[in-house]
């Protein structure tokens, strides 16, 4: 992992404590056991062994912003899926994205999609969350 991961890793469990959101790494889970969150429990079990070229990071916030930001009522369970394009995935999805943007500031929307390997059908999200971050800075 290198310096700039452990550092968002680390806001991101910054985020995750001060919004009491239990986080649990599962080492124990198959390589086909995707992340899950448990919206009323605040709780979150990461599979460091899942096999997805998405980053570990980019799914961490994606869980996180469920319980953040999601409908709690339309769902209790969520498991991580690169391809949910609807509803309270596609939300995540957003959310993950600006979430990581707002921690630290890519230099350009490529390499952001680049380093966290976020699928690309989300890149027109991903610039869009890039723009409106410049006009606020």
């Amino acid at each position: 992992m290198d310096i700039i991961s452990s550092e968002v890793l680390t806001k991101l469990s910054v985020i995750a404590n001060k919004n009491n959101i239990i986080i649990r790494d599962n080492l124990n889970l198959m390589t086909n056991t995707p992340d899950v969150c448990f919206t009323y429990d605040k709780g979150i079990v990461m599979n460091p062994n899942f096999e997805t070229r998405v980053a570990y990071n980019y799914r961490f916030a994606h869980e996180i912003s469920h319980i953040l930001y999601g409908d709690h009522d339309a769902q209790a369970v969520y498991q991580f899926s690169e391809y949910g394009k609807r509803g309270e995935e596609l939300l995540a999805h957003k959310n993950a994205i600006r979430m990581l943007m707002s921690i630290e500031m890519p230099t350009n929307v490529n390499g952001f999609m680049e380093y966290y390997h976020v699928p690309s059908w989300l890149e027109h999200y991903a610039d869009e969350s890039f723009k409106s971050l410049i006009v606020t800075e």
